[in-house]
Parts: structure tokens; C-alpha cells; sequence
């Protein structure tokens, strides 16, 4: 779909060392109703999964805080760091360029860093943060947006957002469910900017059908400062309307290390695993010919029960520069001031979306005006 204004672009890199695609020990189908996939990626999955193994270590193990800043590869050259003013819209997945001559699976640690702690007042400047539980403040300013500021915030595309060519309406592909609901997957890193712009339209838009439970606070690492924003890990999420399935694959935390996990995580450390499910639809959905070649395997990546898909981020993450979690959050209360606006129309749009999948339920979300005519916007 074609926007007005320019944004930035993002080019998917593909890990080195043979990095591979993980599964975190979860049933083979996640729950999710048998859906037919790509012969290539299912032929490949049979071959390489553990069928369920777990791989998981203990979630409370936390990280030094005594490693390097900047990590370095094992070439010896420095991890890539970039300006998001001159970056391209999508950051390199954990396991984003699956290539070599074999596809196999590998376990990795799961690292939970920094929890417990009372989360910062001020925007990191340094390229670690960790994760901690979201501040009152924040979970509710995201759950409890009005219907009056949604519709204010409306649907005008602005030059830092929503880029709407970045969603590609799938057609006559099988549709992905769990327990009966569209399944929505999302895959993201909390070192990736691009990622930490997405959650916050997404979340709030994911709280109009339904309810969070243990949302964190986390900062991109990519870019300094850092981009204070969400992240799903450890998160519940409750719907009579849609399943969501999140995975953060790396922290925001620099390693020391240069094993090929790290070396995937742009230098940082590994923290989720992907899971059957979640493997499947990257394997398929995130290439070619439903990704450019020039932005396969990236993230942020979102797949709406296999009838649309974000292959990059919907905002410029650098309107949130500077900003603490608590001003995002508190911003939300003035629709038509930056950056609430553009968050909030990209969650007008993320909305739009999501009632394609639930047949337009509920009708006190999908049958505002404002969301009525984002979702005629949705065509291909």
C-alpha cells in the first residue's frame, strides 16, 4: 500500500556462522489447529525439529552486569550500531537469514536480565537496560485509552507514520488458529528500535479486544540513546476475541560473547526461543515471494492469522527519542500531539486489522467510524 512522505527503510541482515532457527520445547502445534504450510518449510521442519524437546534454562538466570558495551565479532570487526535517521525500517531477526546447506535446529539459553527493579525515570542513554515490570502508570495508560482519543488521533498518514506499505494483505492462504481464535504471532528483539516503535501502537491495540498481564519495560539497544519501550516477554495476554503468541528473541544487553546465538542477536544476548509455530510461519512468511528479497528474515514481524503481515515497522521510532516510558505513556492523553498521534493512529490501523480476523467483534471497537475506515484502507 503506497503512503505519503518519506521514512526510513530497513534491510534484513542474515546471521553468519550458520546461525539457526530455535524452538523452545513447546507441543509441536503451540495449540494452534493443523495448518497446511509451504512443502519446502514443512519437509524442512521434519527433518529438523526436536518435536517438542525442550531447550529452555532456568527464566530467573540473570546477567552480569560487568560485560562490554560494545561487542565484537569474531573477525574482529565491531557489531553494527547505527543512527535510526540513517538505518532502514527493519532489524536483522535472531534467526533471520537461514541459510547454509542444511537448516537444523539449535537449543539457547534463555536469559532474563535485570527484573525486580523499580523501572528507570529517565530514557537510558547506554545500550542496557534490561527488562522490568511496567510501572502502573504505563500498563494503564495502554489498556485504558478512550474512544474519544482514537478517534481525534484518526487515520492521516503523517511522514513518521504509519507506513502502511509495510502490511501485505495475504490472499488464499490457510488460516491460523488457536482454540478456536485468529492466532496473531509476533516476533521482535528488545535491541531492535524498530521493534520497541511497534509494540507501543500494538499493544494498545491488542488491549482494545483484550488484557495484558505482566507487561515489562525494556529500551532498544541499537541506537543512543535508547528507545524506551514494551516488551512481551513473560507478558500473559487474555481474549475472547483473538490468541496471541509473542517471542523477544535477544535482550538489549551486550555480550562479551562471539558464539554464533549472540552473533544472530546482533551482539546481543539471546533470550527466547522460537517455538514450532512461531518457526513455521518465519520460515515461510518472512522470505520470499511474501518479503522482498532485500528485507527477508527481518523484524518486527507480525503475522495475522496468515491474512496479513508486517514485514517492518508502522512508525519512525525516532519520534520517542529522549522519552521516558511514563511521557510516552502520559502523551496518549493528547491524540493530535507528537508522538501520541502517530502512535495512536498506528494502532487505529493495527485495529483495523485485527477486526478483519474477528468478524468485526466487538462492535463497540470495530464499528467506530474511525476503524470502519482505516479497515477500508486495508486492501492490497
Amino acid at each position: 500500500m503506497a503512503h505519503s512522505g518519506n521514512h526510513p527503510r530497513r534491510r534484513a541482515r542474515p546471521p553468519k556462522n550458520g546461525d539457526r532457527l530455535l524452538s523452545n520445547g513447546d507441543p509441536g502445534t503451540d495449540g494452534v489447529q493443523d495448518e497446511p504450510a509451504a512443502e519446502q518449510a514443512r519437509e524442512r521442519l521434519a527433518e529438523e525439529s526436536p518435536s517438542g524437546q525442550e531447550h529452555q534454562s532456568d527464566p530467573q538466570r540473570a546477567w552480569s552486569s560487568g560485560h562490554s558495551t560494545q561487542h565484537v565479532k569474531a573477525d574482529g570487526s565491531a557489531s553494527r550500531r547505527k543512527s535510526a535517521k540513517d538505518a532502514p525500517k527493519r532489524s536483522t531477526a535472531m534467526a533471520a537469514g537461514i541459510f547454509g546447506t542444511v537448516l537444523v535446529m539449535l537449543a539457547v539459553i534463555v536469559l532474563v536480565s535485570v527484573t525486580g527493579k523499580k523501572a528507570p525515570s529517565t530514557a537510558p542513554s547506554s545500550g542496557r537496560l534490561g527488562m522490568q515490570p511496567a510501572p502502573a502508570t504505563v500498563a494503564n495508560a495502554i489498556s485504558h485509552v478512550p474512544l474519544a482519543a482514537f478517534a481525534e488521533a484518526g487515520t492521516t498518514i503523517t511522514s513518521s507514520g504509519p507506513y502502511t506499505d509495510s502490511i501485505t494483505v495475504l490472499k488464499d492462504q490457510p488460516s491460523m488458529t488457536r482454540d478456536g481464535k485468529p492466532l496473531v504471532a509476533y516476533i521482535g528483539s528488545n535491541w531492535c528500535p524498530y521493534c520497541a516503535a511497534t509494540r507501543w501502537p500494538f499493544a494498545i491495540a491488542l488491549s482494545r479486544f483484550g488484557s495484558f498481564k505482566g507487561l515489562r519495560v525494556t529500551a532498544s539497544g541499537e541506537i543512543n540513546p535508547s528507545i524506551a519501550t514494551l516488551s512481551f516477554y513473560g507478558s500473559t495476554y487474555t481474549s475472547r476475541y483473538i490468541a496471541f503468541l509473542a517471542t523477544e528473541q535477544c535482550t538489549d544487553i551486550l555480550s562479551s560473547s562471539n558464539s554464533a546465538a549472540v552473533e544472530a542477536c546482533n551482539g546481543y544476548e539471546p533470550l527466547q526461543s522460537l517455538s514450532p509455530t512461531a518457526h513455521k510461519i518465519l520460515l515461510k512468511y518472512d522470505f520470499p515471494p511474501y518479503v522482498s528479497s532485500a528485507n527477508e528474515g527481518g523484524i518486527p514481524f507480525i503475522d495475522f492469522a496468515n491474512k496479513f503481515l508486517e514485514v517492518g515497522t508502522l512508525m519512525d521510532p525516532t519520534i520517542l527519542t529522549g522519552l521516558t516510558h511514563v511521557q510516552i505513556a502520559r502523551s496518549l492523553a493528547d491524540p493530535v500531539a507528537s508522538p501520541a498521534q502517530t502512535i495512536l493512529v498506528t494502532a487505529n490501523y493495527y485495529t483495523a486489522g485485527i477486526c478483519k480476523l474477528t468478524n468485526n467483534k466487538p462492535g463497540s471497537v470495530c464499528k467506530t467510524a474511525v476503524v470502519e475506515h482505516a479497515t477500508g484502507l486495508l486492501k492490497p
